[in-house]
């Protein structure tokens, strides 16, 4: 059957999802097409019969695979595993917008990607959660509009952060009520939004990981206290996996849900004294530990089988037989096709070759 579902990925090449997938099937005998590209390299065109994807050629492309050329994809599920927000030079929200649009299918879903890039948004979400279970420890935030709201400081030592930033970028640790007028002087040169949160003067900094029904619980911990405050600098900061706890995983089954994502990274802070504190949760982007990254890129894979059965694998999903296209209507496609073209010198090549043909 030339009946065929196609798989976008977009992902650094830290994974190879082309290698994961194949010879995977649905289970109703549809094969798998995969491509997979960073944010960086594509751009999308949402119609309203199909979205379609340009994507450049990547600087190292796998073996054996379309990576190098410049192609167009049209998929039918997305798989997210890069964030769409980073620093300074990474906004890459138009192209969540363009899935969006379409309503694409996608891991995480697409609600809770848009929820994610908007950090204000993700807390409220967050606060959702503390009112429905009563037993879920968010760390107090402080949301401000504008650094003139800011002339009261909060209690410090305190921690800025600054827009929708995340991979500790953008954030600053701020000693004394001095420190926090000087940011707020920086602050008013810059057009991001920003929130404060009391520091917490932690031992302990665990991620609680869910990739659909499998937990994992990692911790990192500082050798001493002139180590960097910020859990994710690699100096001086130890990691280890450690038995998941049951509340943990009540407050990740919990945010998970109210957040509709399959697969998240719950982020908790533990101080000397035992008190336990939630910062933040991270969608289908979560890093692996180079040590788990085959097991853990492996229930991605599951996951997503299982996901792409729910959406297509059953016999009555098949799409119905193609209709024979009018002349009138073959038109307009090829006019669509031609549009295409062009875009990010997708077709040079071939004119090129017609002017040595000539």
């Amino acid at each position: 059957s030339n009946m065929v579902k196609h798989v976008l990925v977009i992902c650094s090449q830290k994974e190879n999802y082309f290698q994961l997938l194949k010879d995977f099937t649905l289970s109703n005998g549809e094969a798998i097409v995969v491509d997979q590209a960073p944010w960086i390299d594509l751009e999308a065109v949402s119609y309203p019969e199909n979205l379609v994807v340009h994507i450049k050629p990547n600087r190292n492309p796998f073996p054996y695979t379309d990576q190098g050329t410049f192609r167009s994809f049209t998929p039918d599920f997305i798989l997210l595993r890069s964030y769409a927000l980073g620093n300074h030079e990474h906004d890459w929200r138009k192209k969540i917008s363009a899935f969006y649009h379409h309503d694409i299918p996608c891991i995480n879903s697409i609600d809770s990607f848009v929820w994610s890039v908007e950090k204000a948004t993700l807390y409220g979400k967050l606060r959702r959660v503390q009112k429905k279970t009563g037993d879920f420890p968010l760390i107090p935030q402080t949301y401000y509009s504008h650094p003139n709201t800011g002339s009261f400081a909060p209690d410090c030592p305190a921690v800025l952060k600054i827009g929708s930033s995340s991979q500790g970028v953008g954030k600053a640790k701020v000693p004394n009520h001095e420190t926090w007028s000087d940011l707020m002087s920086v602050m008013s040169m810059s057009q991001e939004y920003f929130v404060s949160e009391p520091y917490v003067n932690w031992v302990a900094d665990v991620r609680v990981q869910k990739i659909g029904n499998n937990y994992r619980a990692i911790e990192r911990s500082r050798s001493d206290t002139t180590t960097s405050w910020k859990a994710n600098d690699a100096i001086g900061i130890a990691e280890k996996d450690v038995p998941m706890r049951d509340n943990w995983k009540k407050w990740i089954d919990a945010a998970s849900q109210e957040l509709d994502m399959v697969m998240c990274g719950l982020d908790i802070v533990i101080d000397a004294d035992g008190a336990e504190y939630i910062l933040e949760i991270n969608s289908s982007s979560i890093g692996f530990p180079a040590r788990h990254a085959a097991e853990d890129t492996g229930h991605v894979r599951d996951l997503l089988m299982e996901h792409l059965n729910l959406n297509f694998g059953h016999l009555e999903n098949r799409d119905p037989p193609k209709k024979v296209a009018s002349p009138k209507e073959e038109k307009v496609e090829k006019k669509e096709e031609k549009e295409t073209k062009g875009f990010f010198g997708i077709g040079k090549k071939e004119k090129k070759e017609k002017k040595e043909k000539k």
